[in-house]
């Protein structure tokens, strides 16, 4: 019979070894759990507190498994990275404290599911920057920002892009640049302090380690991690 064994151990070395990778690099990530397919007794034993205590959030594309993870441990940040589906807005803003957004009519009907559970849901509005899967067209996007708001229940916390997922776009200096700036615009434009700019998935990691990414807030990450980056942006050599 097959048998399938999972090192424990080895998964939680690495998560605390990113953790500390991302601390040094004044970033902050989000852990993606899709792998773990929303099994209560695994995460619950992997995600101990000493694991999870450096992450900023940990996310999944199922809202199932989200619920599962509230439900090991209800003070985890969440973060639900699939475009939310109107039907779904009452679960969303029930087990993710963030989701990841690109259509307006939809933040709306979260923004009505916040209110009636008397709280404010977090997103993070996604901005095409060339792979064509998700987010908003540039042309659009002050308006876009300047719309959502005037919602009541919504908080934006930070703006972001998907990369490398499907079309084999990847992230760059340039492209994480581009997105620093929107930051910066929306920020002077409104005067708002967006918190994060999500600077992709694991396939950043090699402009990190390169040097060449621009340091922002803090990011968030997906498919395996997500990441973030705080304001400033600071100067960085190419």
């Amino acid at each position: 019979m097959a048998e399938l064994i999972i090192h424990t151990k080895k998964i939680q070395n690495n998560i605390k070894y990113l953790s500390a990778y991302f601390k040094a690099q004044d970033i902050a990530w989000s852990l993606i759990t899709k792998v773990f397919s929303g099994d209560k007794a695994f995460l619950k034993h992997v995600l101990t507190d000493d694991v999870i205590q450096n992450i900023n959030s940990v996310g999944d594309s199922r809202l199932t498994s989200l619920k599962n993870l509230k439900a090991v441990n209800p003070n985890i940040q969440t973060i639900y990275i699939k475009p939310p589906a109107k039907i779904y807005a009452d679960d969303v803003v029930k087990y993710a404290d963030i989701s990841l957004n690109t259509s307006y009519s939809t933040i709306v009907e979260l923004n009505e599911a916040a209110k009636r559970a008397d709280k404010s849901h977090q997103i993070i509005i996604m901005v095409e920057l060339g792979e064509l899967r998700e987010g908003v067209k540039r042309t659009e996007l002050m308006s876009f920002y300047e719309s959502v708001f005037q919602l009541s229940n919504i908080e934006v916390i930070g703006i972001g892009s998907n990369l490398g997922c499907m079309y084999g776009i990847e992230p760059s200096y340039d492209k994480l640049l581009q997105l620093s700036l929107y930051e910066e615009l929306i920020s002077a434009k409104f005067n708002k302090d967006l918190k994060y700019v999500s600077g992709g998935t694991s396939i950043t990691l090699p402009l990190i380690e390169n040097n060449t990414h621009t340091q922002r807030h803090q990011p968030l990450s997906c498919g395996g991690s997500r990441i973030f980056w705080p304001q400033p942006i600071g100067q960085q050599t190419v």
